[in-house]
């Protein structure tokens, strides 16, 4: 029985045999590069709130990697630099730690209250607070 890495060791055989080996395959690489951008888009915009942010970002180099060489060297650099950091200043260190929840907590909030979801949410449990109205969508 065939385990996961074998599957895509094969998924990467066929990507590789319709690329070069079809008529279309330029097709795919155009679209697999824009199919990775779009993916590395949404995990930067992801990045602070709660969920796989990073992953995303990750997955939609590894996208990309498939067709340019840069982005398989800035996403092995990424992933050194954030271990690196996460190494040196946050493991094992709780006022780092609660920082950076404290400011992934006003990233989110401050989005809600923004796009307007805060004075949504509000007038589910039957409140009505004027500062919870966004200033962009009132």
């Amino acid at each position: 029985m065939p385990t996961t890495l074998d599957r895509f060791k094969n998924l990467g055989a066929a990507y590789h045999r319709v690329r070069h080996e079809t008529k279309y395959g330029w097709v795919l690489r155009y679209v697999t590069i824009v199919v990775g951008f779009l993916v590395t888009a949404v995990g930067v915009i992801t990045i602070p709130y709660p969920g796989p942010g990073w992953a995303i970002v990750f997955l939609g180099l590894l996208i990309l990697s498939q067709e340019l060489e840069w982005a398989a060297k800035l996403r092995h650099r990424i992933m050194r630099l954030l271990n690196d950091f996460y190494a040196k200043y946050i493991d094992g260190n709780r006022l780092a730690q609660a920082a950076l929840a404290s400011g992934t907590c006003a990233i989110v909030l401050g989005t809600l209250w923004v796009t307007g979801a805060a004075n949504v949410a509000q007038h589910w449990v039957g409140l009505d607070y004027g500062w919870l109205k966004s200033p962009l969508f009132g």
